[in-house]
């Protein structure tokens, strides 16, 4: 499987979620063959994998940053955390979108509308119904909202992969 960290949303607000393409099978114990789930379009139930998610980050940070845990609010580790799953299957055109998010920044160029010293105008697609939109934002908000999506110095993205 592979993951990604989204940080943002369509109007460059902090939204932080994961992408994750989870193959619907696995290899046979022989490693030669494959084998695909019982049950086309479910792999695991919602709610155990939100559970198991937000348990397992909240046992990383306190162990890679235990500072840092200290300032995440205890309410954020008691309510729920939001899973969805979607079939897409072969996958690639999950791989086409996530691909726009692995080496690029929150908003590209064709996006701005308009910019000056004191105002951004750019365009978004709203989420719920689908329809283009536009947003303008002081320069000072606009700088805001796009500089937190920049990883710190010295914040390596890391791959781990377990066997």
């Amino acid at each position: 499987m592979i993951g990604v960290l989204h940080t943002w949303g369509r109007q460059l607000q902090f939204h932080p979620h994961l992408h994750f393409i989870v193959p619907g099978g696995g290899l046979q114990p022989d490693r030669l063959k494959w084998r695909s789930s019982r049950q086309p379009g479910w792999l695991l139930p919602q709610d155990a994998v939100a559970a198991s998610l937000r348990s397992g980050m909240q046992e990383a940070l306190r162990a890679a940053a235990p500072d840092l845990h200290a300032t995440v609010p205890d309410s954020v580790w008691r309510e729920g955390w939001w899973v969805h799953f979607q079939p897409a299957g072969s996958g690639e055109n999950v791989v086409k979108y996530l691909a726009r998010y692995v080496g690029r920044t929150a908003i590209s160029d064709e996006r701005i509308l308009e910019a000056d010293d004191d105002a951004v105008r750019f365009a978004y697609t709203d989420t719920h119904s689908g329809e283009r939109r536009e947003c303008t934002l002081s320069a000072e908000e606009f700088m805001r909202r796009y500089l937190q999506h920049v990883l710190p110095p010295g914040q390596p993205f890391r791959l781990r992969s377990r066997p």
